[in-house]
């Protein structure tokens, strides 16, 4: 269904926005009209709403944000606020670190807290990436059963048309024996340690900064193991 074929266009086209600009894919009022295909006077009227409501802000450069109601909203429990208060340490400072949750075969970045090291590419809310190149998967996967794990895949699998072998190769990435620490390294979305959240379908990502030195590495991954149990 395109947009104007929606019976609730305005609600429809509010969507749109704000995936657009939590992807990334659009974070202004020109760009938003190249990908919409709306005229400016609807962009306008549309980003007054939402602005108005909180669920969008712009900043000093006109680029335009998820606001804080929505992160309200989608967050009622503060659980991204607690988590990254918890990963305030010293091990863990200047690190980039990610909330994901499992979306098919792919991580989807539910919020980030910006570090200041270099990163190989760095996350953004919104930002997907196949489930492969990514910690958060393995360590979502292997803190469910077997029938809760294949139920996770499975949930997206028609809205993203995942073959059975998609869904196999997703579900391989589950370790039998948990770990209190998952690790990848994919030339895309660099090295990353991850941590499942205790009772949650989440996993905490620590971003590895290129050539960190590895006992730096070891002490941050530990910090981010406490982080989750104690947040």
């Amino acid at each position: 269904m395109g947009i104007g074929d929606s019976r609730t266009p305005a609600v429809h086209r509010g969507a749109r926005i704000l995936d657009a600009v939590s992807s990334g894919a659009a974070t202004t009022p020109a760009a938003l009209m190249g990908l919409l295909g709306l005229p400016k006077s609807s962009i306008a009227d549309l980003l007054t709403t939402l602005e108005d409501v909180g669920f969008l802000t712009r900043r000093p450069d006109g680029t335009l944000h998820t606001g804080s109601r929505l992160a309200e909203l989608s967050d009622p429990e503060s659980l991204v606020h607690r988590l990254f208060r918890a990963c305030a340490t010293p091990e863990l400072d200047g690190h980039t670190l990610s909330l994901v949750r499992l979306f098919g075969d792919q991580i989807l970045v539910v919020d980030v807290h910006p570090g200041t090291l270099p990163l190989p590419l760095t996350p953004r809310p919104g930002q997907r990436a196949d489930a492969a190149e990514c910690a958060g998967a393995a360590a979502i996967l292997s803190a469910l059963t077997v029938a809760d794990a294949a139920e996770s895949v499975a949930t997206a699998a028609e809205h993203l048309g995942l073959t059975a072998d998609a869904v196999a190769r997703c579900l391989a990435l589950r370790h039998r024996r948990q770990r209190k620490i998952y690790e990848s390294r994919s030339s895309s979305v660099g090295r990353q340690l991850a941590c499942a959240v205790p009772n949650t379908r989440y996993a905490l990502t620590l971003h590895v900064p290129d050539r960190w030195p590895e006992p730096a590495i070891a002490k941050a991954a530990r910090a981010l193991s406490a982080a989750v149990r104690d947040y």
